[in-house]
């Protein structure tokens, strides 16, 4: 089973609430309850977000030790609904980058160090990787 909870906390098409932090955790720690009361061994993931936004207002710590995988999803960092172009899967920051602020850090590598450092160990983390572009007029 993979959740997409888009985003505990964070904004997304609407902004969460502060309880979901733990409200997240909690999920998790049920899930794997009972999946485990079904049959032990059934992966459980999830797809979060890779914004340092995102990322920040969750505790990856506490939900990790409940999953086989964090699936990261470092695409659509941008699109049409910037101001002006930039890379919609940047896997480094780039001195050319116009973003300001917590989309300075919008790439994969800062994503995946944000969770690392974070206490999740490295062989929880997937790269989540786009396979489609994004236009701008």
């Amino acid at each position: 089973i993979d959740i997409d909870w888009e985003y505990p906390v964070a904004c997304g098409i609407e902004c969460g609430k502060p309880e979901d932090n733990a409200n997240f955790t909690a999920l998790m720690a049920e899930f794997r309850r009972q999946l485990d009361a079904v049959r032990p061994g059934l992966l459980l993931t999830v797809a979060v977000g890779a914004g340092i936004d995102k990322i920040r207002v969750t505790d990856p710590a506490a939900y990790h030790p409940y999953l086989d995988y964090i699936n990261v999803m470092t695409y659509d960092f941008h699109g049409a609904w910037d101001a002006k172009n930039n890379h919609q899967s940047a896997l480094f920051d780039s001195p050319n980058d116009p973003s300001t602020g917590d989309q300075k850090l919008y790439n994969s590598n800062d994503a995946i160090e944000a969770f690392i450092s974070r206490g999740v160990p490295a062989a929880k983390l997937n790269l989540g990787i786009g396979y489609y572009g994004r236009g701008w007029t």
